[in-house]
């Protein structure tokens, strides 16, 4: 970041490289993923439960206080859900998916503005799921959510040059390939959520699609106000 360019020892860019900040939030992905698999079933299903985004949390019937993580649980699962997988191929998708698209986000936001994004966009995806899924028990988990608000926020500056300001809404709907990556995404979902969580890893259940929706529009609506070449908003 800041321009600054690390390389091989022959000048050439090593095929491996993660900013810090980026190799943190995967290597925390990837270690939390291990360490349940030490866990028994009945601890591992409290640790979901207490983490993961449970839409009957927040039913007026004050079910959320019965759950794990009690009146905690409330707050923090808006952004711990994302922590979480079902699995190794869930994980190593999502990780996959996340470093791709936060690596431009970084450069372009930088660390501390990236954590914020992020924070807001995972919190979106929740919120999304939570409008679709409301009084739902099951547990949803993994950071698809965040890869959607990334998707949505490169979509904002990555067919610009790089030094100009962030598009705009209604000039980044005017750009035929961003609209495209719209299309392909609503299709990809349509497809996922006819198939089951299967298809990337998971155990067949259904797809958080509204996690995926909140999220991409968290970010693609949201992205201009951390920017700092925002001067078109």
């Amino acid at each position: 970041m800041n321009g600054e360019r690390r390389t091989g020892n022959d000048g050439r860019e090593p095929i491996f490289l993660l900013p810090a900040s980026i190799t943190v939030l995967v290597a925390a992905f990837l270690a939390i993923t291990a360490a349940r698999g030490f866990l028994s079933a009945g601890v591992d299903g409290r640790l979901v439960y207490t983490f993961a985004f449970v839409p009957d949390r927040y039913a007026a019937d004050g079910a959320g206080l019965l759950y794990p993580g009690g009146a905690g649980a409330l707050a923090w699962s808006f952004l711990t859900y994302a922590f979480l997988h079902e699995g190794w191929s869930h994980v190593l998708i999502n990780s996959a998916m996340f470093a791709a698209l936060a690596r431009p986000a970084l450069d372009r936001l930088g660390a501390t503005r990236l954590f914020a994004f992020l924070a807001f966009v995972t919190i979106g995806g929740a919120l999304g799921h939570l409008a679709v899924a409301w009084g739902s028990q099951a547990p949803m988990l993994g950071a698809s959510g965040a890869v959607s608000g990334l998707l949505g926020a490169v979509l904002r500056f990555v067919f610009r040059p790089p030094w100009a300001a962030t598009a705009t809404v209604a000039e980044s709907l005017a750009e035929p390939r961003v609209r495209g990556a719209m299309a392909a995404l609503v299709l990809m979902n349509l497809v996922l959520v006819w198939f089951g969580s299967g298809l990337v890893g998971g155990d067949g259940g259904e797809i958080a699609w509204g996690a995926h929706l909140g999220g991409f529009l968290a970010g693609f609506l949201a992205f201009g106000l951390f920017d700092p070449r925002r001067a078109n908003r």
